[in-house]
C-alpha cells in the first residue's frame, strides 16, 4: 500500500531493500530457532545422563559454580548438617506459631493498624525450604543451608517491620556493603599505609556473649 503512494521511480528499490531486510529477519529467526534446538538437545542430553548416574547439579557457595554430585551424597550431606545442629520434633510448630503471631499483632495498635493485620499474615504458611551449597573451599565439602522464608508466617510482617525500621532510624554512618563486588571497588579507594591492618570476622564472633550451641530444650523447641 505504501509502495502505491510513491514515485514509480522509487518503488523498486524499496522493493528490493524491503526484501533483503526480511530475508535477514527469516535468517536471524532460522538461526535463533537452530541455536535453540541446539540448546535444548545438550540440555536434554545433560539431564538424562544426570538422571542415568543418579546426579544433580547444585550451586556452589562462592562464586558463580556449580557442582555435580551424586544425589546420594547430597543427601547425606544435607542430613548430617541437620543432625548436628537440630533435633528432630514430633508436631508441625507452624499453625501454632500462626495464631500467637495473630494474637500478638492484634496487640501491637501503636505498630501495626488493624485493618493491615490480614495483609501481613500468610494465608496458608508452610515450614521454609532449604537448599544447599557446597562448600568447595571447606574440607569435605559441607553445605550451607539457603532457606526459603516467603511462605513462612512471619514472612510478611518482617519485610513490614524492616521497611519501618528504615523509615524511623537513620544511622549516622552507614558501614554496609551489598557485595564482594561493592567491597573491592570501597577498598580501592581507600588511602592506605603499611601500618594498616584488614581483619574479617565471623558472624558469631559480633556477639560474644551469646552461645554459640544453644541448649537442648531450646533447640527442641525451635528446630
Amino acid at each position: 500500500m505504501l509502495l502505491l503512494l510513491m514515485d514509480a521511480k522509487m518503488q523498486n528499490p524499496f522493493r528490493i531493500l524491503a526484501a533483503k531486510k526480511l530475508q535477514q529477519i527469516f535468517n536471524s529467526d532460522s538461526h535463533q530457532n537452530v541455536m535453540h534446538k541446539q540448546q535444548a538437545y545438550t540440555i536434554k542430553s545433560i539431564n538424562d545422563k544426570l538422571m542415568a548416574e543418579n546426579a544433580i547439579i547444585v550451586k556452589a557457595d562462592k562464586g558463580k559454580t556449580s557442582v555435580i554430585l551424586y544425589s546420594d551424597d547430597y543427601t547425606g550431606k544435607v542430613h548430617t548438617f541437620l543432625n548436628d545442629n537440630f533435633q528432630t520434633i514430633q508436631t508441625n510448630p507452624t499453625d501454632i506459631f500462626q495464631k500467637l503471631l495473630n494474637k500478638k499483632l492484634q496487640q501491637c495498635n501503636l505498630i501495626v493498624n488493624k485493618n493491615q493485620i490480614k495483609y501481613l499474615l500468610q494465608k496458608k504458611p508452610q515450614v521454609p525450604t532449604l537448599k544447599a551449597q557446597i562448600k568447595m573451599h571447606k574440607p569435605g565439602n559441607p553445605i550451607r543451608p539457603a532457606i526459603n522464608n516467603m511462605n513462612a508466617p512471619a514472612y510478611e510482617i518482617s519485610k513490614y517491620l524492616a521497611n519501618k525500621l528504615n523509615e524511623y532510624l537513620n544511622p549516622e554512618h552507614q558501614f554496609t556493603t551489598k557485595n564482594s563486588i561493592n567491597l573491592a571497588e570501597d577498598l580501592t579507594k581507600l588511602k592506605i599505609n603499611g601500618n594498616y591492618r584488614m581483619l574479617t570476622y565471623d558472624i558469631k564472633d559480633l556477639y560474644v556473649n551469646i552461645p554459640t550451641k544453644e541448649k537442648s530444650g531450646l533447640s527442641s523447641r525451635y528446630s
